[in-house]
């Protein structure tokens, strides 16, 4: 019995995130060996080796498991090749229900979702792109390779919600969950309250003026008969510039809004203007148009902060910091400065926290900070952050008195995993199911 209900939820959790997990590129865009063998076939959909493998190796990564030993490498295969077959089975159903449907834009906006996710593994879009490049890989050809995914995740969470949105316990469910389950429940890990104030690192508006202008004039050197390939290849910030600005082949939805809606609108052969996008400026050439896709390539100068910005908004943090330690209102301070909207309006409140699950620059600032205290600055991929200690709490066991919400909330969960199990085997009595061994 024990860790029963821990193995339960890893399952589900994994049940709902298994198409989206992008993050194995953070790991290697290609670590798996190639395997062109089904590993299983349910229903029209065949599961492939290579998919289990590279699960497998993202799973043991993430949990620390030796798949050198024969028998825990094994188990772990029956155990992520079940799951995927939960996780086709759920996706058939979905497919086959004609009241759910999602819309490009919300597939557009899940997979933008998806590579932000992806990106922000890396120490920054230099490190992501050099290993798009190393991969052979395009930012498109990574939107295209996982916009099927995202759609059918949006499809399988429909279902799910629509099969699991009245699922509720009761005060004795809740109860009888703890009492059956509180030798086994995990403690309640050690964590913070947090507040933040938030300075966004903005690039220098000069230096945006100045970006602006050098691809302006590279671009009156192409009118004037310069060869495109070539000023790509001698200016170009992007990767593609080595092979003349390609890009290939894209559809819609498959690139970022502001270069996909200038490049729908030129005709081929015509040259844009100067485009921003959140990577910077383009100079793009659309080659070759069939329908709604289109052949492109392109010349980016990055617009990306450098140490200088970074230091004037390090300076400002400091100055703010020094501030508050002198008897500054923190609050007036959030509602003057800060770049978090949603924390604005509640003094800068961020909530409790896992103290190991916050960003190691966070661990690092709050190592010795005091209930009411503050420390920074500490750098994000969002910008630079004052941290304040509102509250603190030690690891503990969990109390039906003073964790009856969480608790619910697990039993709660539990429960849904009943119900997901029993529906799921009853899906497999309905759809043609082969287990290959080789």
């Amino acid at each position: 019995m024990k860790n029963q209900w821990m193995v339960k939820a890893m399952t589900w959790r994994y049940i709902l995130t298994l198409s989206g997990m992008l993050l194995l590129a953070a790991v290697s865009l290609a670590t798996a060996e190639t395997f062109d063998r089904p590993a299983a076939i349910v229903g029209n959909k065949i599961i492939l080796e290579s998919e289990l493998q590279a699960q497998m190796q993202l799973i043991a990564l993430q949990n620390k498991i030796d798949l050198t030993n024969p028998a825990r490498r094994a188990e772990l295969r029956a155990d992520i090749l079940r799951q995927m077959i939960d996780d086709r089975l759920i996706l058939s159903e979905a497919e086959k229900d004609t009241t759910i449907a999602v819309s490009p834009e919300e597939i557009d906006q899940a997979l933008n979702e998806h590579i932000e996710s992806l990106r922000a593994q890396f120490a920054g879009d230099d490190a992501f792109e050099a290993q798009l490049l190393k991969e052979g890989l395009t930012l498109g050809e990574l939107r295209r390779r996982f916009r099927k995914d995202a759609a059918n995740q949006l499809l399988k969470q429909r279902l799910i919600n629509s099969k699991l949105g009245n699922v509720s316990v009761t005060n004795g469910e809740v109860k009888e969950f703890y009492a059956q389950y509180i030798d086994s429940l995990p403690n309640m890990p050690a964590s913070t309250k947090l507040g933040h104030l938030l300075l966004e690192i903005k690039i220098d508006t000069n230096r945006i003026l100045a970006t602006r202008e050098k691809l302006t004039q590279i671009r009156a050197e192409i009118e004037n008969g310069a060869d495109f390939a070539q000023m790509a290849e001698l200016y170009s910030d992007d990767p593609t510039g080595e092979v003349g600005g390609e890009l290939g082949w894209f559809g819609p939805g498959d690139l970022v809004p502001e270069f996909e809606e200038a490049a729908q609108r030129l005709s081929p052969g015509q040259l844009s203007g100067v485009v921003r996008s959140p990577y910077g400026f383009h100079l793009i050439e659309v080659e070759e148009k069939k329908g709604p896709r289109f052949r492109t390539r392109h010349i980016l100068l990055r617009l990306t902060a450098d140490r200088a910005d970074t230091a004037a908004v390090l300076a400002l943090a400091d100055s703010l910091l020094a501030e508050i330690r002198a008897g500054a209102d923190f609050c007036k301070l959030v509602r003057e400065y800060t770049t978090d909207n949603e924390s604005r309006k509640n003094c800068g409140e961020l909530g409790w926290y896992p103290v190991t699950q916050m960003y190691p620059e966070f661990q690092q600032a709050l190592q010795d900070v005091d209930e009411n205290g503050f420390a920074g600055p500490a750098i994000s991929q969002f910008g630079v952050h004052i941290l304040r200690v509102l509250d603190k709490r030690e690891s503990r066991a969990y109390s039906l008195d003073e964790d009856w919400d969480t608790i619910k909330q697990m039993a709660r969960r539990d429960k849904t995993n009943r119900v997901v199990s029993d529906w799921i085997a009853q899906i497999r009595g309905d759809i043609y199911l082969e287990i290959k061994k080789y």
